[in-house]
C-alpha cells in the first residue's frame, strides 16, 4: 500500500550508507545472494534512521540453509552483538533462510517489552510471508520495518495496547514462521458485497468510508466499485497483505477533522487531514459515470511516506489536486508544514 521513498539529498544518503559501513561493519549480511546492491543499500539506510529514531539496532541477515531457524537466529543476534549500536542495547535480528524457506525475527531483551511475541507472529505471519512467497525478500522486509517503526512510536507515547490488532488477532505461538505454509494467508479473499450506499448517491466521504471498512475487512479485492477503472488495473497487480490492512485501519480511524475540498469543476475532490496529523495522508477523488471513485493510481504518483511514516508529496510527480492545497506551505522535501493563514 506504501512505498517507502527517503526524503533529502543524496548527499544525506551517502553520510548514511558511510555511517552503516563504517567499522562495526554492514547493517545487512547477504549470504544467501538475495539483494541486488541498490535493495541491500536500501534496507540499510532504512535500519539507519531506525537506529537515529528509535535507538534501534535492526539487523538482517540470509544464509542458505543451516542449522535450526531458531537457534541459528540467537547464534547471529550473539555473534554479531545486535544491540551493540543502541545506546541502550535495543538489538533486532531478521534472519532469513533462503534454502528452508524459513524466517524468524528474534528480539533482544531490551525490545522485548515493545515487540513481544505476538507482536513479531503478527509481522511474520502477516506481512512477511506474503511478500516472501511471491519472492519479494526485500519488499517485505521494507513493509515490516514499516511495522517496527509504527509500534516503536506508540511504544514511546506509552499507547495502550487495547486497540493493537496484532494483540487479538496473533496467538503469539513462537517468532518464527515458513514461506510455505503462510498461515491465514490468502492471496486474493473473495469480494464482499456490503454496500450500503449505492455508486450514484455516494459521496467522497462515503466513498472513504467504504474503502476503510473494506481494509477493517480485509477485503482487497481489486473489483469494488468505489475504485476508478484505472486503479482497479493497479490493483490488480499489486500485494496487499492483511499486515498493511490492518495497519491502514487502524490509522485512519486515529485521523479526525477531515475537510472536504472539491475542484472548480466540482468533477475531482480532495479529503485532507490537518498538517500535524502526519501519518493521515489525504484522499483524491474523481466523479464519473460510476459517482464518486478514489483516484488510487494518483494517491501512488503523487504520495510517498519517508520516515516514521510520515507522508508527503513528491515534485517529481504532477497531479491535479493541487486546488485542495494551495492555502498549504510544504518544505523542500514535499511536507506540509503550515498554513498560510499562519505566516
Amino acid at each position: 500500500m506504501r512505498e517507502f521513498r527517503l526524503p533529502g539529498s543524496a548527499g544525506l544518503l551517502m553520510v548514511l550508507l558511510a555511517a552503516c559501513n563504517g567499522g562495526e561493519g554492514p547493517l545487512v549480511r547477504d549470504g544467501a545472494g538475495l539483494f541486488t546492491e541498490q535493495q541491500r543499500q536500501q534496507l540499510e539506510v532504512h535500519h539507519r534512521f531506525l537506529l537515529l529514531d528509535h535507538d534501534i539496532d535492526y539487523r538482517v541477515v540470509t544464509t542458505r540453509g543451516g542449522n535450526d531457524i531458531d537457534l541459528a537466529a540467537l547464534e547471529h543476534f550473539e555473534a554479531l552483538s545486535a544491540g551493540a549500536r543502541s545506546s541502550r542495547g535495543r538489538g533486532l535480528l531478521l534472519l532469513f533462510d533462503g534454502e528452508r524457506q524459513e524466517v524468524r525475527l528474534e528480539v533482544g531483551y531490551a525490545l522485548e517489552g515493545t515487540f513481544p511475541d505476538a507482536f513479531v507472529a503478527y509481522v511474520e505471519q502477516r506481512q512477511m510471508v506474503p511478500f516472501f512467497v511471491e519472492n519479494r525478500i526485500s519488499d517485505g522486509i521494507l513493509a515490516s520495518t514499516e511495522l517496527i517503526v509504527e509500534r516503536a512510536q506508540r511504544a514511546s507515547e506509552n499507547a495502550s495496547w487495547d486497540d493493537e490488532i496484532w494483540l487479538a488477532g496473533s496467538g503469539g505461538a513462537g517468532a518464527s514462521a515458513s514461506t510455505r505454509t503462510a498461515p491465514g494467508f490468502t492471496t486474493r479473499p473473495a469480494s464482499s458485497t456490503h454496500n450500503p450506499v449505492s455508486a450514484s448517491a455516494r459521496s467522497p466521504k462515503d466513498v472513504v468510508a467504504a474503502y476503510l471498512d473494506a481494509m477493517r475487512r480485509r477485503d482487497n479485492s481489486p473489483e469494488l466499485d468505489i475504485y476508478t477503472p484505472e486503479s482497479r488495473s493497479m490493483m490488480r497487480e499489486w500485494l496487499i497483505t492483511p499486515a498493511q490492512m490492518d495497519q491502514v485501519a487502524r490509522t485512519y480511524a486515529g485521523c479526525s477533522r477531515e475537510e472536504l475540498r472539491y475542484s472548480h469543476s466540482s468533477d475531482s475532490a480532495v479529503i485532507r487531514y490537518p498538517i500535524a496529523q502526519r501519518q493521515c495522508a489525504p484522499w483524491f477523488l474523481i466523479r464519473g459515470d460510476e459517482g464518486w471513485q478514489l483516484d488510487l493510481t494518483m494517491q501512488q504518483k503523487a504520495i510517498r511516506f519517508g520516515r516514521n511514516n510520515a507522508w508527503r508529496f513528491d515534485f517529481s510527480s504532477d497531479h491535479p489536486y493541487g486546488f485542495a492545497f494551495e492555502d498549504w506551505v510544504l518544505d523542500g522535501n514535499g511536507f506540509p508544514i503550515r498554513s498560510r493563514d499562519e505566516d
